[in-house]
């Protein structure tokens, strides 16, 4: 009866590492209960041998690493599923170590904010590149896989590791003395730590593990495939991304990737955003209407126009360049050289500054009066601007009249 649990357990190993070969993925796994460590062992092989005696040989040469995760949900998939993935360099430093390994690479896996280590699992493949998890917690984000076999899956509390250190080196920072569990991800331990962390796992008795939090995490999985299944748009953005991917498969960031797709969107001529894509625009002036003739001012929520309708700023609108012309008619040097020969201005009763404002298309020089002889500001308006003598019109950019009359200033007697 033991040889043919052991037989049925490694066909289910090679069924498990086909279906990774032809780039397949795993179907969803679940047990109604998780209190069985026997039942968990046989419905999962990644987890066949876990939180057995397992006898670690020359653990001098064997390499280790701490893997710190935002949350419980991938370490589930990892656990359930035995796969591991993290970006691109820290992939990179795991693949190398694994290439160049003389004995096993051993991981040590815990969650941020989880105040324990919750499993060991032993690194058992190279990076492949070319086999893609679709279903880890954020979509579109960690590509090509490793694969790991658990042997060890329980809390452990971090008062258990306080007494092992390790000085950490970062670029461009000075070295500091950590504990283990205060290091960052996908750090190299000392060989010397590697092990004192082996033995504790191997040792200690602990009562709680993941496994309690598994029937959530499964709800959440179902859901995340059931919305990423069929679901063209995730079909379309993930082959996308997966085959800039396998070309560079240790320097990838999807980021750097979309920043750059953007730039090269933006610096093209006559790029055309997809149709019914919104963006916020400042609306001109009401007097001078342009193309859109919006009605109020501010900040408006408008369809992208089309590439002969782009808004190219301010300063080239067709409300800017009339304004701009208005103001030349006032500020244009009239010339009186016609002909050869020179023109003079008739001399009229009227003052200059008023024959100005009622022919403004005289040939006058503007420029040779002052501010005030052109508006007829007196000395005694300059002293009071408050008061003003006649009625003045003046239009605002609104083309509302504003009418400014002297009225007498009346004292009010309080009764």
């Amino acid at each position: 009866m033991m040889i043919n649990q052991i037989y049925f357990r490694n066909y289910l190993n090679l069924l498990f590492l086909f279906k990774q070969m032809m780039n397949d993925q795993p179907p969803f796994i679940s047990l109604e209960s998780y209190d069985d460590i026997n039942q968990i062992r046989d419905k999962f092989p990644p987890l066949a041998k876990i939180n057995l005696n397992h006898e670690f040989n020359n653990l001098e040469e064997c390499k280790f690493f701490i893997i710190r995760t935002q949350g419980e949900d991938n370490v589930h998939r990892a656990m359930k599923y035995g796969i591991w993935t993290s970006s691109s360099r820290k992939n990179e430093r795991l693949h190398e170590a694994f290439t160049n390994k003389k004995q096993e690479v051993y991981l040590f896996f815990t969650e941020i904010n989880s105040m324990c280590f919750s499993g060991m699992a032993k690194l058992t493949s190279a990076f492949n590149p070319k086999f893609h998890f679709k279903f880890w917690l954020i979509e579109n984000k960690w590509f090509g896989t490793f694969t790991i076999e658990w042997l060890y899956i329980k809390d452990l509390s971090f008062k258990l590791f306080e007494n092992i250190k390790q000085i950490q080196k970062l670029e461009g920072s000075d070295e500091t003395l950590k504990s283990v569990y205060d290091l960052i991800d996908c750090t190299e331990l000392s060989n010397e730590n590697g092990i004192k962390m082996t033995k504790i796992f191997q040792n200690e008795v602990s009562n709680k593990s993941l496994f309690e939090e598994f029937p959530q995490l499964d709800k959440l999985e179902f859901e995340n495939r059931e919305e990423r299944t069929n679901n063209q748009r995730f079909e379309k953005k993930f082959k996308e991304l997966s085959s800039v991917f396998e070309t560079i498969p240790f320097s990838f960031s999807v980021a750097s990737y979309e920043r750059k797709k953007n730039n090269r969107k933006s610096q093209g001529g006559y790029y055309q955003p997809p149709y019914g894509q919104q963006y916020y625009y400042q609306q001109p002036y009401q007097p001078y209407q342009s193309y859109y003739q919006q009605q109020q001012v501010g900040y408006q929520f408008q369809q992208t126009p089309q590439y002969w309708q782009q808004n190219n700023g301010f300063y080239q609108n067709q409300y800017y360049q009339q304004l701009n012309n208005n103001k030349q008619q006032y500020s244009r040097q009239p010339n009186y050289e016609k002909s050869g020969r020179l023109y003079q201005q008739p001399q009229q009763s009227q003052p200059q500054g008023i024959e100005q404002q009622q022919n403004p298309d005289a040939n006058v020089d503007a420029q040779n009066f002052s501010l005030d002889q052109r508006f007829q500001i007196n000395n005694q308006q300059q002293q009071k601007r408050t008061k003003i003598d006649k009625t003045k019109k003046y239009q605002n950019k609104n083309e509302v009249e504003y009418v400014e009359k002297n009225q007498p200033q009346s004292s009010v007697q309080k009764g």
